[in-house]
């Protein structure tokens, strides 16, 4: 894990300029590319996202990823385990699912920028598409408010994806997520599930089909 230990030498020399880079937006541009040079030399399968931390507000949360990909768990796990003692940063590894979603089901959660445009997660609806009993995996529909005007973006199916990882957290949706289809939302909604219901569904449908299972034993 030497080159791990190289990242975080650098990071820990560079803390200052990342910080300012993403608590200020100094620079950001230029210290991501940096950030992700360093990165790829130990793998180029992790990414990283850095966001600000819930229990201190003087600093920011890098949590390392990797799509929940199984054989990326011993690096990523290396990230958080070797990470040094820094004044701004605190390290994680994988995307962890939602606890408190009680916002998102009142409808008062803040809204996700993109491309200049704000996605509410409350205001996400899906669909059960199909789900396979043996690998207890899911396609769904996923329904957006302005998906008419948002599909001209490349990477707007990626940013959905990290979206519904941050409910379900990374590695139920490697675990459970086949196929997500985007759909523009239509005004009739009958049938629909709230997007923040999602991990419910999938305990609801694990758990009805254990039934059956157990039913024709």
């Amino acid at each position: 894990m030497k080159k791990i230990t190289t990242f975080w030498n650098w990071f820990q020399k560079n803390e200052q300029e990342i910080f300012h880079a993403f608590h200020l937006n100094i620079k950001k541009e230029e210290v991501t590319a940096q950030l992700l040079k360093k990165l790829n030399m130990v793998s180029k399968s992790i990414g990283f996202i850095i966001k600000d931390s819930s229990e201190f507000d003087d600093k920011l949360i890098i949590i390392f990823t990797g799509n929940g990909l199984r054989r990326l768990f011993g690096k990523m796990m290396a990230f958080e385990n070797q990470a040094p003692m820094l004044e701004h940063f605190t390290a994680e590894s994988f995307i962890k699912p939602l606890v408190d979603t009680a916002m998102y089901k009142d409808g008062t959660d803040e809204p996700c920028v993109y491309k200049n445009f704000e996605i509410k997660i409350s205001k996400v609806q899906i669909a059960l598409l199909d789900y396979n009993i043996a690998t207890k995996q899911l396609k769904i529909d996923l329904y957006l408010p302005d998906f008419n005007i948002l599909k001209q973006y490349d990477d707007l199916e990626s940013t959905i994806e990290y979206i519904v990882m941050q409910i379900i957290g990374e590695i139920a949706f490697r675990k459970h997520i086949r196929e997500i289809n985007l759909h523009q939302m239509s005004l009739e909604q009958k049938g629909l599930l709230s997007l923040i219901e999602l991990p419910d569904f999938i305990e609801y449908l694990y758990k009805i089909n254990s039934r059956k299972k157990t039913m024709l034993i």
